[in-house]
């Protein structure tokens, strides 16, 4: 739980925009993508303009992943050239301002938070204007409403957040109220893609989105024998095989272990590779999908609506697999955000910063950065500002 307190370090007067034509600048800094949005609120009763969208990403080829001092460096030196670029492009200065900035304030990595999070409060000081800090997960959860401007999906509604860092099921009543169902012991599902992927001798910046795309070149060997065995963890104990959590660092042990026993450790051609990456890839989202059905089981739900957001949840099979395997339990609505929302990106926070202060919060700009923020206690963080 975390400690209520509020800060009396800025005593400053802001400038709140009536619920009315208003924009937002955005800033999103939580891993390695530097991601800046602009947005025009024109009315509460359409969705805003994305007027921009910007990203910077650190190459993590040659590094083998994300290191987070890089990433840190990559995203203080390039946020504030970011943000100062696409405000003078459309004429977002002087008078013409933001009218309010939304910036990721957590979870995520510290060292690349700090250089969003320190830019939007300098930024909120200096135009005189609110700032709201967005849970990063939150900004995932929301952005499928975008379109509707916050009418679909309606609460409650599941989903499934599935990304590098992340990966859990949860159930959302209410635009604060979130439980979360089933989430991760270990690492999350787009970090074992990628560490599986790299042990097949995929590689990339993104190793996971490389493998779908290399599977969907190679889908003729989807389903073929190939000799490699690799099983959906926690379901041969009795007791663990009703345990609501996720575990995927076994897949990358059975990985080893298996080529080790099979292959001598290497794959032996491309169709081998293809039919051991769709084994892979199949058998996490397998697990994935096991167990919000079995949290749909055991919590007897009842919603027709469901959410796969993250950079994982762009993944066309993982979202064909869902479809064919939660319909018959009664959900109806499936909600995908495009690929380029999937992804970190600042319009998520922008839209979910605009849900939050049209509820009538704000942030104290005496706040900092968190690594980790649960979405079930959005609410307990510090600073919160309600109008």
């Amino acid at each position: 739980m975390f400690q209520r307190r509020t800060s009396s370090i800025f005593k400053v007067v802001l400038r709140v925009p009536q619920i009315r034509r208003y924009r937002v600048l955005a800033i999103e800094t939580s891993c390695d993508d530097t991601c800046v949005t602009l947005l025009d609120r024109h009315t509460v009763t359409a969705p805003p303009s994305v007027v921009d969208e910007r990203k910077l990403t650190l190459n993590s080829v040659e590094a083998g992943g994300v290191v987070p001092k890089d990433a840190a460096l990559h995203n203080r030196k390039s946020v504030s050239v970011l943000v100062k670029e696409v405000i003078e492009d459309h004429g977002w200065i002087g008078n013409n301002r933001p009218d309010l900035i939304c910036c990721t304030r957590g979870p995520g990595m510290i060292g690349s938070l700090v250089g969003g999070y320190q830019l939007a409060i300098g930024l909120s000081i200096a135009w005189n204007v609110p700032l709201v800090g967005v849970n990063h997960m939150l900004g995932h959860l929301l952005v499928p409403r975008l379109a509707t401007n916050g009418e679909e999906p309606k609460f409650p509604f599941l989903s499934l957040l599935v990304s590098g860092g992340h990966t859990m099921c949860v159930l959302s009543t209410g635009l604060m109220d979130h439980e979360i169902l089933v989430n991760t012991i270990d690492i999350a599902a787009g970090d074992a893609l990628d560490k599986c992927g790299r042990e097949i001798g995929i590689s990339g910046n993104m190793i996971g989105k490389e493998m779908e795309k290399f599977l969907i070149e190679n889908k003729e060997q989807w389903g073929k024998f190939v000799e490699f065995d690799i099983k959906e963890p926690m379901q041969n104990n009795g007791e663990r095989k009703n345990v609501l959590a996720y575990s995927f660092a076994s897949f990358i042990s059975q990985l080893k272990s298996s080529l080790g026993k099979y292959h001598n450790g290497e794959v032996q051609n491309e169709e081998n590779k293809a039919r051991i990456a769709y084994i892979i890839q199949t058998t996490i989202f397998q697990h994935m999908i096991t167990k919000i059905k079995l949290a749909i089981k055991l919590k007897n739900l009842k919603v027709d609506s469901f959410v796969c957001s993250g950079g994982v949840g762009s993944n066309l099979q993982l979202r064909e697999m869902l479809k064919e395997q939660l319909t018959p339990l009664g959900v109806e609505k499936f909600y995908f955000p495009e690929p380029r929302l999937c992804t970190d990106n600042a319009t998520m926070i922008g839209w979910a910063g605009i849900e939050l202060f049209e509820q009538g919060y704000t942030t104290n700009l005496g706040t900092s950065v968190i690594r980790k923020w649960p979405l079930d206690e959005i609410l307990e963080l510090d600073g919160w500002i309600k109008r």
